[in-house]
């Protein structure tokens, strides 16, 4: 049986082999071969395409057409032979390659190399995109040759040629990356191929070997079993016989060693063996025990009064299980699990017990504070001032509170739940608002519910907050939802509401009452300071014009801070020029810190985005509140505004803005209380300085509202070693958009590297700003203090072609220091800083090129320079052109002026007459729509609106108008001067605004702007 056994396996192996070698081997091996030629075709691939790239390369250099022509057909030829190999590598078959040898018989052979499409591992899908791509760098070729032939035939126009020629070069260049790009991917995927057939051969060749080995490994574990089968049966015994004598050992040890106490007793209850386990816990030793004066049953008799039960129970032959207490050596009690169970001898009766005990004294202690733990929260519970309730998974309502009961118009808590019980959830509460979040320390989401409760049996309508989390009670998942009533919040909102709209109304009216006669204040006062006074009398008209402009921006403060606590105020977004936006300011800001004889500056960052995308009325209106405080508490010194990108992510853009001052500074204990209404740092400057307190508070409010973050600095670092005027720097940022569809204007530098300037100020800010922006412009710059340094420089250096020069630096109210400038350096230009009347106009101050007036505007001084270095425009002409006359521009125009205020008519007549304008005036609209449309109409060219009239209002006679195709310019002229009133104008079909009280640069803008 064992020969044939063994002639079966030989004969097996044997099939195996055959089969293998013809069905695996084989097909494996001429796999790999194939493989390997295609490798062999891929190189002569890349060989040519290296040969193609070098003949490209070659073309810039190519002096003569018989070098232009072995180059083209070298091209063809290594065009065709790569396309011809692409094929082979495609479809198969064979392509000859000759190669350079070093033999005595020959300098070239032929290597045949032969490829068939391989039917196990398929074709290479990019080999298809590297012919399309070769045939277009053959097109590259010819076009290239064209242009190499016409720059030998054309030596003139060699540049233009030259450059198409590396235009085309470029393009080859990028062809021949994409081509080595496909290249390396098909070297990659053959390769891979490769690997993968020689890890398939190898595989397929261990799993034979396995298979043959298997063969023999059965045979001889067949012969090994069969030999050694009986003496494996006789030592199985033995070691049976030592496993049961270990396992007996072991088990007496684990009992023995068992934390749990364990005892066993004879019939009667005489103890005749315990572990360690019962002497740790009960304290009696071994030795006590086994005297056998020792009785289980016994001692618990004593201690229990159940043990009784337990003897019986036990003596029936079944197992008792229970909790008692016993006493341990030292007197103390301690509780016990015990599980007690007759041992049954071979004729099935009882030869021991054996008592199993576990002490559940902490567990018990647990229970019992768990139990008071429990009574506690259903105590805290019933008396929460909230309304609890136990919801499951099917919206029933199965536990609930006393605050709850009584909510809902019950009297107990079980009224409550009889009541419950006939009803559903929904029938209960109706949900307004839903709102989810997650509660990180606890791990859960929760949902807050703005709802409404209703128990109609008796009549309960409230409005209800309810927070629901999910727990867990019995091991059920269950909802607990905890709900309190603010139906006395909700009128209370209500009524705010209406308040707030009251409010509202009340303001605007207000505002327009207000308005209506300081227009006729202001209007006179315009009217008259024009006439000719003597000097007292133009003071007081002007201590009258301030009066008013301070009245005008109390009323906007309370305006705009009332509207802001009245949720009014909206923040718009739109495109906006922030270099613009920071020269307006300056301009803003400039009659005041000039009175003051303080020094007002700007520092933008040059890398911001001129246009950007937010509010900038709103920014205007935080920088104005800022920058005006800070003139106002500042005597001496410098105010700088500065703005810097904080942060950038694509579009989004943070910039912090900073407005820094010399001024009286802040206490520190005073800087929390900067940005509360009506509060400045103390009432004493109040009273000196004015105001309602209420500027940095309407700064923050709008600065919160647009996204950003205000505080403040004090002392400002730059003069913290003044007593007396420390400074301070308020800080802001705010969130802007990077407006993407405008291009940036990009300055360029170039046309200014060979200007070197010199700057002569004594004011420290100025100098570094201003040396600053010129870097930024490639305009080298040197920098002194005084008139003596300068004249000194000049003596040394004679390669300035520019001095910039302030005002301030004039030790005397003459021309010499400029007359000394030009003696030393004639043709150098010189731009004047100033602020003073003397310097007004270029041609007026001799040796002056240009007089900018302070503040110095970025975009101005880069025109000047601009006009002085690179064209022939004369100083103070270009963009600084004299204004359109506006008396021209309003000759022989009619002007229908609509106002039902004979003050306000008055004024405005004045005022338009000064300009040259005789005016029609109408009482309210429905005169206007009459004198515009009517039979008697008149061609009018403007129409100045008022809103707020009786019989026909102004936005109604607009929109009658608009209705009738009149086209012409309409402009509303109201005291309506809230946020909003503005787009109401529009929308009704005006053109312009403007606001009351209305001032004559305003009436000459909107002159200019429409007629």
């Amino acid at each position: 049986m064992l020969l044939a056994i063994y002639i079966i396996t030989i004969g097996a192996i044997i099939s195996i082999e055959n089969y293998f070698d013809r069905s695996f081997s084989t097909r494996y091996r001429n796999s790999i071969q194939n493989q390997e030629q295609l490798i062999k075709l891929e190189h002569l691939l890349h060989r040519n395409l290296l040969e193609l790239n070098l003949a490209f390369k070659t073309y810039p250099f190519i002096r003569h057409e018989q070098q232009l022509a072995n180059n083209a057909s070298k091209i063809t030829v290594l065009t065709e032979k790569s396309i011809e190999i692409i094929n082979v590598i495609d479809q198969g078959g064979a392509i000859e390659d000759k190669r350079a040898v070093n033999l005595h018989s020959q300098d070239m052979i032929t290597v045949n190399i032969r490829y068939e499409e391989d039917i196990y591992t398929g074709t290479l899908s990019e080999v298809r995109e590297l012919a399309p791509k070769i045939n277009e760098l053959y097109k590259l070729s010819e076009k290239i040759t064209g242009k190499v032939e016409q720059s030998l035939s054309q030596s003139g126009n060699f540049d233009n040629v030259s450059k198409a020629i590396d235009y085309y070069i470029k393009q080859v260049e990028a062809s021949f990356e994409r081509i080595h790009e496909i290249e390396n991917k098909i070297s990659y995927d053959i390769n891979k191929r490769l690997v993968s057939l020689n890890n398939q051969s190898i595989s397929v060749l261990n799993r034979y070997n396995k298979l043959k080995y298997a063969s023999l490994v059965v045979f001889t574990l067949l012969v090994v079993f069969l030999s050694y089968f009986l003496l494996n049966q006789i030592r199985g015994l033995i070691l049976n016989r030592k496993n049961i004598e270990e396992n007996n050992r072991k088990l007496i040890q684990a009992v023995e060693q068992s934390p749990i106490s364990i005892m066993i007793t004879d019939t009667r209850g005489n103890v005749e063996y315990v572990n360690k386990g019962f002497k740790s816990l009960t304290g009696f030793s071994k030795s006590e025990l086994h005297s056998g004066n020792t009785n289980f049953f016994k001692l618990q008799q004593d201690n229990n009064e159940f043990a009784e039960v337990l003897w019986q129970t036990i003596q029936e032959g079944l197992v008792w299980t229970g909790e008692i207490s016993s006493s341990k050596d030292d007197g103390s009690v301690y509780w016990e699990k015990v599980l007690i169970s007759p041992v049954l001898s071979e004729d099935k009766t009882i030869s021991n017990y054996i008592a199993i005990k576990e002490d559940t004294t902490e567990k018990k202690l647990l229970t019992e504070s768990l139990k008071e733990s429990n009574k506690a929260l259903t105590t805290i519970t019933e008396n929460l001032p909230v309304g609890i309730l136990i919801v499951n998974d099917k919206k029933e309502i199965i536990q609930l509170n006393q605050n709850a009961a009584k909510t809902m118009g019950f009297v107990t808590i079980e009224e409550a739940m009889k009541h419950i019980k006939g009803h559903t959830y929904s029938e209960f509460f109706f949900t307004n608002k839903k709102e989810e979040y997650l509660d990180a320390q606890a791990g859960v989401k929760v949902v807050t519910l703005d709802e409404r409760l209703e128990v109609k049996e008796n009549n309960i309508s409230r409005e209800i907050l309810k927070n629901i989390i999910p727990i867990s009670l019995d091991n059920k998942k269950v909802f607990l939802e905890a709900f309190m009533d603010i139906s006395a919040q909700k009128e209370m909102q209500k009524k705010e509401a209406e308040s707030n709209k009251a409010k509202s109304e009340f303001l605007a009216n207000m505002s327009h009452e207000i308005r209506t006669p300081m227009n006729g204040i202001i209007g006179a006062t315009e009217l008259l300071s024009k006439t000719r006074l003597t000097k007292e009398q133009t003071n007081v008209i002007s201590i009258i014009g301030r009066s008013c402009d301070n009245l005008l921006n109390i009323i906007n403060d309370i305006l705009d801070f009332s509207k802001i606590e009245a949720g009014k105020m909206k923040i718009e977004a739109y495109p906006f020029n922030l270099r613009s936006t920071v020269d307006y300011l300056m301009d803003q800001m400039s009659f005041k810190a000039l009175e003051k004889g303080i020094e007002i500056l700007n520092d933008v960052e040059d890398t911001i985005p001129p246009v950007l995308i937010g509010d900038e009325s709103r920014l205007i209106q935080v920088l104005v509140n800022l920058m005006g405080n800070a003139v106002k508490f500042t005597s001496e010194g410098e105010v700088v505004l500065k703005v810097e990108i904080e942060r950038q992510e694509s579009t989004d853009l943070t910039l912090h803005f900073s407005v820094e001052d010399s001024g009286i500074g802040i206490p520190k204990n005073k800087l929390e209380k900067i940005f509360e209404s009506f509060t400045q740092a103390d009432g004493s400057t109040t009273r000196k300085f004015g105001g309602t307190g209420l500027g940095t508070s309407i700064s923050k409010m709008l600065v919160e509202l647009m996204g950003g973050k205000i505080w403040v600095d004090s002392p400002n670092p730059n003069f913290m070693w003044s007593t007396e005027n420390p400074g301070s720097v308020f800080h802001f940022t705010l969130p802007l958009v990077i407006d993407k569809d405008q291009k940036p204007y990009e300055i360029n530098t170039e046309q200014f590297a060979k200007i070197n300037s010199l700057i002569i100020d004594n004011h420290k800010t100025n100098l570094l700003l201003l040396k600053k922006t010129l870097n930024n412009w490639s305009i080298k710059s040197e920098t002194v203090s005084d008139e003596k340094t300068a004249l000194s420089t000049l003596k040394v250096r004679n390669d300035f072609n520019l001095i910039i020069i302030d005002s301030h630096v004039f030790s005397k109210a003459d021309d010499n220091f400029l007359k000394s400038i030009r003696e030393l350096q004639s043709n150098v230009k010189i731009i004047l800083f100033s602020s003073e009347n003397r310097w007004k106009q270029a041609k007026e101050s001799k040796g002056v090129d240009h007089v900018l007036q302070k503040p110095i505007k970025h975009v101005q001084l880069l025109n000047t320079i601009e006009n002085l270095f690179l064209s022939d425009i004369e100083s103070g002409t270009g963009e600084y052109a004299k204004e359109l006359d506006v008396k021209a521009l309003v000759k022989d125009k009619n002007i229908l002026l609509v106002e039902d205020n004979i003050i306000n008519q008055k004024i405005a007549e004045k005022m338009l007459s000064r300009i040259g304008i005789e005016i029609d005036i109408a009482k309210n609209g429905a005169e206007a729509v009459e004198m515009i449309t009517g039979e008697d109409a008149k061609l009018y060219h403007l129409v100045f609106m008022d809103v707020q009239m009786p019989v026909l209002n102004g936005l109604d006679a607009t929109i009658q108008l608009r209705e009738k195709q009149v086209e012409i310019p309409i402009i509303a002229m109201t005291a309506n001067a809230l946020k909003g009133d503005r787009e109401v104008c529009i929308n009704a079909g005006m053109n312009d605004y403007i606001g009351k009280p209305v001032k004559m640069d305003d009436l000459e803008n909107v002159l200019k702007k429409w007629l």
